[in-house]
């Protein structure tokens, strides 16, 4: 799992690795080159080549997850990784060898780089381990973003920030029922405020107006004591 602390340091020490990496496999070109020596042959600008080749692939495979977790659009991961392949590519000239390492750097500082400094601007589960989207889907948006923080906290194993979401998912949509009745009086308080979780189940599990499920009769009181 990709930590927070990670997400902020890692992505751009990198890209630092992965520049330095492009830079020398243009200078392994460029020296052979100059010396009439080939990037594909056995012999020792080739065998260079390839080891630097394979430690840029490397470098590329570990960069992967920091570029679907920062939400990077496809068009600039896809033209990174084009620059990258040219660069890699023993039978690149120097010439586009030198311009795909310029446009691979020009992406770098004002793509990537960028993404990876701005926070999320809300996070982004990848799975839905406490309740699916398609079941809050097309109600209420404040709604809707309590199930994905929810998912959020539990995918960090913040758990316990998780049921603080659960809670107020309950919370909410308790209201919700009731103002949908136009019952809501019964939920507040003398001076017409909501009343605490504890005290809001306690009431709806006393009306009998509402038919819940016995699970949720039993999940309830254990819900409310959290």
């Amino acid at each position: 799992m990709v930590t927070a602390q990670k997400m902020s340091d890692d992505p751009i020490k990198l890209l630092s690795q992965i520049d330095v990496s492009a830079q020398k496999i243009c200078e392994v070109a460029k020296t052979a080159n100059k010396n009439g020596k080939s990037l594909s042959a056995d012999g020792f600008y080739g065998n260079k080549f390839h080891d630097l080749t394979v430690e840029l692939a490397g470098l590329q495979a570990k960069f992967l997850p920091f570029l679907i977790a920062a939400e990077i659009a496809p068009e600039p991961r896809q033209e990174f990784d084009g620059h990258l392949n040219i660069v890699k590519s023993p039978k690149t000239g120097s010439t586009e060898r030198n311009k795909s390492l310029r446009q691979m750097q020009f992406l770098a500082h004002t793509v990537l780089k960028p993404a990876f400094d701005a926070p999320p601007p809300h996070p982004t589960p990848r799975g839905e381990h406490v309740l699916p989207m398609a079941v809050v889907k097309g109600t209420r948006g404040y709604i809707e973003n309590v199930v994905l923080q929810a998912n959020a906290c539990y995918e960090a194993r913040c758990f316990d920030a998780c049921s603080v979401m659960i809670r107020k998912l309950v919370e909410i949509l308790l209201i919700e029922i009731y103002e949908a009745r136009g019952k809501e009086a019964a939920l507040k308080s003398g001076g017409g405020d909501y009343l605490m979780l504890s005290d809001l189940i306690n009431i709806a599990l006393q009306d009998n107006s509402w038919n819940f499920g016995r699970e949720t009769k039993q999940a309830f009181p254990r819900l409310k004591s959290r």
